[in-house]
């Protein structure tokens, strides 16, 4: 039986700006099973990053319940160190995440030095050159700079340093995107392995539906700060109901040449203001089966085993 390590309960992220209130997170309902991986897709601006952060209180929400293994990560009274050491990130861009001044060593280090978690300096050091080697960090690049190193190996000890205080939960905030497609490969098979090894659970922010796809246990589409659509990896790909979703995947390039003349379902209009949005789909402006009734305010609803959509035409359109 699966172990539901986080929960997200209502969460709500807004911006206050001299034009309105962005509506960055609204409202979003999602949960990560331990082991697991649950990818998060949507264009840039959508809200992903955000929720991220919020999750790991980087940014404080403005409402809302984040529960990890049953205690309220956002409460004063949470055990914050322990949370810390349980619950990591790796960042998108694996140069700017990292200290210039630090060499590698160091770099994996840190987190070691501020939790107090090595009672000698070669307890550090062992600890330090096994998630190197786990990794795949030679250790003869521990006295290395991140300047000195390619995209691929920075983003390793993004990896290493996130591994190295033995969590339960990582959010992965688009680690692949900056790196060559290669490099990407190598990136998303050592977190597969290491997630088989160490069984951590990764929320997984992409933009990239072929990376979430491949690493994905479930998936939550988000459009403008909402949940549109989440279901298991294999339902969402094959039975995709939100016109959104539809119009993700049939952007996806597919290496066959049979399929070459398919149909492709362009995305039309501009994008909605974040700003102070009206009540009702999200997606209107662009939908191509938008009707009146679309404008009223929508909810997620099941459409399936572990499938929930927020389009009150689904069962027509996803048809």
């Amino acid at each position: 039986m699966e172990h539901r390590l986080l929960e997200i309960h209502d969460l709500v992220k807004y911006f206050p700006t001299n034009a309105g209130v962005v509506h960055a997170v609204d409202h979003v309902d999602l949960a990560v099973d331990a082991g697991k991986t649950l990818g998060v897709v949507g264009e840039s601006g959508c809200g992903k990053s955000t929720l991220g952060r919020c999750l790991l209180n980087l940014i404080r929400p403005t409402s809302g319940q984040v529960l990890f293994e049953g205690q309220d990560v956002l409460a004063k009274k949470a055990d914050k160190k322990l949370l810390k050491q349980q619950m990591q990130i790796i960042f998108q861009d694996p140069y700017s995440s990292l200290d210039p001044r630090k060499t590698v060593f160091n770099l994996i280090a840190e987190p070691l030095k501020i939790n107090h978690l090595c009672s000698s300096k070669q307890e550090m050091e062992e600890k330090i050159y096994r998630i190197m080697e786990t990794v795949g960090l030679a250790e003869r690049l521990a006295g290395s700079y991140p300047h000195e190193l390619d995209g691929g190996r920075r983003q390793r000890i993004g990896v290493a340093r996130a591994l190295v205080m033995k969590p339960k939960f990582i959010v992965c905030d688009e680690p692949v995107s900056a790196l060559d497609v290669s490099i990407q490969a190598q990136i998303l098979n050592l977190m597969m392995d290491i997630q088989e090894e160490l069984g951590v659970a990764y929320m997984f922010i992409t933009h990239d539906l072929s990376v979430v796809r491949h690493i994905s246990h479930s998936i939550a589409v988000m459009y403008l700060g909402e949940v549109v659509e989440q279901a298991p990896k294999k339902e969402l790909f094959a039975n995709p109901k939100h016109p959104y979703t539809q119009a993700l995947l049939a952007a996806v390039p597919v290496a066959d040449a049979s399929r070459r003349n398919r149909e492709r379902k362009l995305i039309q209009g501009e994008v909605t203001s974040p700003i102070d949005p009206k009540p009702g789909c999200r997606f209107y402006a662009r939908c191509p089966y938008a009707e009146p009734k679309c404008q009223e305010p929508t909810e997620l609803r099941a459409v399936g085993d572990g499938h929930v959509v927020r389009c009150v035409r689904a069962e027509e359109i996803g048809s």
